[in-house]
């Protein structure tokens, strides 16, 4: 069974599969290759992804959301149509879709996948997205980062090639920088920086801000806050859709007319915006954003212990490299022009495949690339420290230092600091901050049982075993006893709970049976139920996986896929009557 490579974007997705070998992006129910990260519940409660949802934006801005990868990782609720849903649940809605899309190419049920995710995610991000395809109804082999992807769908065309290659990722929603060496068909990830609030999605509000203010100062209208709370969301939208338009024609022409017809009242009469901006103008505005990016390169050439001329290639992904200043300075930067060869839309769900055809066998490991990766940020405990005579709490030392290559086992002594103390609290935090105050908590436990002595005498080793997937095991050993504490650290603050998970599993594929449109297909469902126990094996799994589809078209009330799976199922039950 194919494992699929899913790119789960902030602003588009995209899903693509193996073909003999080769990667291949799979298109969507309207023949694009990559699907917009849009969630919305219609009217009648259906669920809308892509498009169609980005589309309802401004007719429906209470029942419509984008951008949540955003949210990933956050205790942040979002409303939808009067109800409540947690980030991994809305992701989990575009990744459902998402394998629906090739569940309809393969012709057969896909319950594994490849998911990437940007380099410099936290393992609390990482771990809401792991949720997230589970309640999609998918087994994650694999969390990636996408500038890694991006290195191995450019390896795989490459093999022969000995260079050291700079992969600048910036997305929709988050920028990623990885520096990787390439050598006798191993590609090995040296170091990777980055920043998780900063991608197109700040460019189209660097737009909105300066147009609204323009039309504040001019007109006296504050279009974001009129006094109606439902106008106010709805010109939000419209400032989104229309500033992420003119971005993109701004790549491509030296000025444009951002255009919004009747946004606003004016003593009483419509108000409509047509305003000319410039791509000079547009530069401007985004020029230190831009410019913050080559900080991070920087950071991250300096960690690999490179210099700009000892890279060979440079590799734009992601939407927003189509940007010409983007190019601009990455070409001054270098002293050459970065490659263009790899589309930056389907670069990283092409390389997310081939990772899952090397774990499932579909690539020879023999002609296929080895990858290795690194840890994003450093990994460490809570400790005290001696200052001014007293002990102070609250410090971070470091065990895995940020860009270790993983996976990695590294362990740490530490002492008593009191006389007579018998137990001590493990704090584990992730990040790059001297005080644990400006780190993420990843989890925390006691050790008992310290036999009690003079401050200092009793030690404690710590170890940290960090795997590619970024699964986290602590150990905590005293020394004197050899007692030990083992803990894998898979709950945080910001991760769904596996009660919360099974629950929300319910409410995404559960009342199928409720949907009006059940009535039209429940004869084919019953008689399919019914052959079940008649058939042999392979049958018994494609009919399975059929009312596996169908069913999860009726909960979310789809219409034309509730239509299309109906067709082949019954056709399947005639053939094998």
């Amino acid at each position: 069974m194919a494992i699929i490579g899913i790119d789960l974007g902030t602003t588009n997705s995209a899903v693509a599969y193996l073909k003999e070998g080769r990667p291949e992006i799979i298109e969507n129910r309207d023949g694009d290759r990559t699907t917009p990260s849009a969630v919305g519940i219609g009217f009648n409660n259906e669920i809308i992804i892509g498009t169609n949802a980005k589309n309802s934006l401004i007719s429906m801005p209470d029942r419509t959301i984008i951008e949540v990868k955003r949210k990933m990782g956050t205790e942040e609720k979002i409303t939808l149509a009067g109800q409540q849903f947690r980030p991994e649940e809305v992701s989990a809605l575009i990744l459902k879709e998402l394998k629906w899309y090739a569940e309809q190419k393969l012709g057969e049920a896909v319950t594994e996948a490849v998911i990437t995710v940007p380099a410099y995610f936290t393992d609390t991000q990482r771990k809401a997205t792991q949720k997230a395809g589970e309640l999609a109804g998918l087994i994650v082999e694999r969390i990636i980062n996408e500038p890694t992807a991006a290195a191995i769908a450019y390896g795989m065309e490459n093999m022969d090639k000995e260079q050291h290659l700079l992969v600048y990722d910036l997305g929709g929603g988050t920028f990623d920088v990885s520096v990787v060496e390439m050598f006798e068909g191993i590609l090995e990830v040296k170091a990777s920086a980055g920043n998780n609030q900063l991608g197109g999605m700040d460019f189209d509000n660097a737009l909105t801000e300066w147009l609204t203010e323009k039309v504040k100062k001019v007109h006296q209208i504050d279009l974001l806050n009129t006094g109606n709370p439902s106008a106010d969301l709805q010109n939000r939208w419209r400032l989104k859709l229309e500033m992420e338009r003119v971005k993109k024609l701004l790549s491509n022409q030296m000025s444009t007319t951002i255009s919004l017809p009747f946004i606003a009242m004016k003593d009483g009469v419509p108000f409509s915006i047509n305003e000319e901006i410039t791509r000079e103008e547009f530069e401007k505005l985004i020029l230190s954003m831009a410019e913050s990016t080559l900080v991070e390169v920087d950071k991250a050439l300096a960690d690999a212990k490179l210099s700009l001329s000892q890279i060979d290639e440079v590799l734009l992904v992601g939407g927003s490299t189509r940007i010409p200043l983007i190019q601009q300075l990455i070409t001054k930067k270098f002293n050459k022009a970065p490659r263009k060869d790899l589309n930056p839309d389907e670069a990283v769900a092409l390389g997310a495949t081939i990772q899952g055809g090397i774990k499932s066998g579909e690539i020879s490991s023999v002609n296929g690339l080895m990858v290795t990766d690194v840890s994003p940020h450093s990994l460490g405990m809570e400790v005290v420290e001696m200052i001014g005579g007293q002990m102070v709490p609250g410090f971070f030392d470091v065990i895995i230092p940020r860009n270790s290559t993983i996976p990695i086992t590294k362990s740490k002594l530490y002492y008593t600091v009191n006389d007579n103390q018998t137990e001590v609290d493990v704090g584990i935090f992730q990040g790059e901050s001297p005080k644990v105050k400006d780190n993420l908590l990843l989890g925390q436990f006691e050790l008992s049982g310290i036999p009690a002595g003079a401050q200092g005498k009793e030690a404690i080793e710590l170890t940290i075993r960090y795997d590619i997937n970024g699964t986290l095991q602590i150990d905590a050993q005293i020394q004197s006893t050899g007692k030990k504490i083992s803990q894998i650290i898979d709950q945080q603050l910001g991760v769904m709970s596996q009660a919360e998970v099974a629950v929300a599993k319910e409410r995404i594929h559960a009342n199928w049976d409720q949907s009006e449109l059940y009535k039209d297909v429940k004869p084919a469902i019953q008689r399919a139920e019914k052959m079940l126990p008649e058939l042999n094996e392979l049958n018994r799994n494609k009919i399975e996986g059929l009312l596996q589809q169908l069913k999860g078209a009726l909960s979310t009330n789809d219409k034309v896929k509730v239509q299309k799976l109906d067709e082949e199922l019954t056709d399947l039950l005639i053939e094998l009557v």
